[in-house]
């Protein structure tokens, strides 16, 4: 048995059983409830049907992302620092070998830094001032997100209750479908 997946598991375990996390869907995932902690992987297979993808199949996984109970104490910190806005966020999944390495707070937003991607939640839309294509996004009960370009880099911003997501992959490291997929699975956080 490989030891660091099993010791992830049993933290997972035992946060979901003693009830010290609990992940809620928020809005923009609009599907039953899936703990953030888990272990699981799915495989995301799109076809020519889904109006959200090109007329090509699309083979990737997506992880949940395993958060220690040190990373969610650093990520409740980090929201606290905003008063009206301090309900937690966190993204629940990421594409299959893409690793969660810390939270940052800059300007008004929190910002989850992975190996591959960049997640800041906001109160406000940083989109707004940028020409961009509306798209709809992926397994998400009809949210609307926008893509535009920062400095060459491509950016996705889609509401999510009372603040607004940003997903972008810093060097073009991951598909828009990629991130489409993965900006569903925002969720709230609930201690």
């Amino acid at each position: 048995m490989r030891y660091p997946q099993w010791i992830t598991a049993s933290i997972a375990a035992s946060i979901l059983l003693t009830g010290t996390v609990s992940a809620q869907p928020a809005s923009a995932a609009g599907k039953a409830t899936r703990p953030a902690a888990s272990t699981g992987s799915n495989s995301v297979t799109t076809s020519a049907k889904d109006p959200a993808t090109t007329s090509q199949k699309l083979n990737f996984s997506l992880s949940d992302v395993p958060y220690t109970p040190a990373q969610y104490k650093q990520i409740v910190k980090a929201f606290a620092a905003f008063k009206g806005f301090e309900t937690p966020y966190v993204p629940s999944r990421m594409i299959t070998g893409d690793a969660f390495q810390k939270v940052g707070v800059g300007g008004d937003s929190v910002t989850f830094i992975f190996k591959y991607m960049r997640v800041s939640i906001s109160p406000r839309d940083d989109s707004y001032s940028y020409k961009g294509t509306i798209v709809t996004l992926p397994n998400s009960n009809s949210v609307k997100g926008k893509w535009y370009k920062v400095n060459g880099t491509d950016m996705l911003t889609f509401p999510l209750k009372d603040r607004f997501v940003t997903i972008y992959a810093p060097y073009h490291s991951l598909s828009k479908t990629k991130l489409e997929h993965v900006a569903v699975d925002v969720t709230r956080y609930a201690p």
